[in-house]
């Protein structure tokens, strides 16, 4: 019961975002306004390193991070 009421918050508090982006009232709008790019690479010591490029209109937005890769497992 508790998924259920956190899905539909979750649900309420992302309508709120996307009502305040300027011009994307929806998910659909914003989709059709945004561009996204994700690069991986996997290095010889057992570590990807990624990159998530997003942009919407003139603002980008960037994620990047490491993930070590245990070779024992």
């Amino acid at each position: 019961m508790e998924k259920r009421y956190l899905i539909h918050v979750a649900n309420h508090n992302l309508r709120l975002i996307m009502c305040l982006q300027p011009g994307a009232g929806t998910p659909r709008e914003l989709r059709a306004r945004a561009s996204a790019w994700l690069g991986v690479v996997a290095t010889p010591d057992y570590r990807l390193i990624g990159l998530i490029v997003v942009v919407i209109d003139d603002q980008i937005a960037l994620l990047a991070f490491s993930l070590q890769i245990d070779p024992f497992v």
